[in-house]
């Protein structure tokens, strides 16, 4: 069966909820509070059943990482000469840029401020504000066109998963 990425990052998502059912139910049943032995409720707790579904949805969950993971490395983008796994790191350091330019491109070029004992002190910038305006721009179309690509990939992109 072949699954494209996005289905697979889907499956991880419903596996790992699935485990954490699994442990809710689980901290709800593994024990009893009872008076008597009449009294005493058996919900069908099992250490061994249930540890053993956790582990197969580990294990599903591990090869289904390990298969994105190779993707990842082994996809290439041509447009951006990386690999997928490249992109996303790069997607990632595109986005810290973008908020370290939107803070910069806010910030007036000049000035001034009067102290508490009447001076007048002026601020006035080191860089030229249009500048960093016109990379911030740049960095938000290759974010854009970035996120297109990994999408597009994460969607055509098939894997065998067995």
């Amino acid at each position: 069966m072949k699954l494209c990425n996005t289905e697979i990052m889907k499956r991880i998502k419903f596996l790992e909820q699935q485990k954490y059912d699994i442990k809710s139910e689980e901290r709800r049943i593994c024990k009893v509070t009872y008076i008597s032995e009449e009294d005493k409720i058996d919900d069908g707790y099992s250490f061994s059943e249930t540890t053993e579904t956790i582990r197969n949805i580990d294990n599903e969950i591990r090869n289904l990482r390990h298969l994105l993971s190779y993707s990842n490395v082994t996809t290439i983008i041509e447009e951006f000469g990386m690999s997928l796994g490249e992109c996303l790191v790069y997607m990632a350091q595109l986005n810290n840029e973008k908020g370290r330019l939107e803070m910069l491109a806010q910030k007036e070029p000049k000035s001034r401020y009067s102290t508490s004992n009447g001076i007048i002190e002026y601020t006035e910038l080191n860089y030229d504000v249009e500048k960093c305006k016109k990379e911030l721009t740049t960095v938000l179309e290759t974010i854009s066109r970035l996120q297109i690509i990994v999408d597009r990939t994460n969607l055509t992109n098939m894997i065998d998963v067995g």
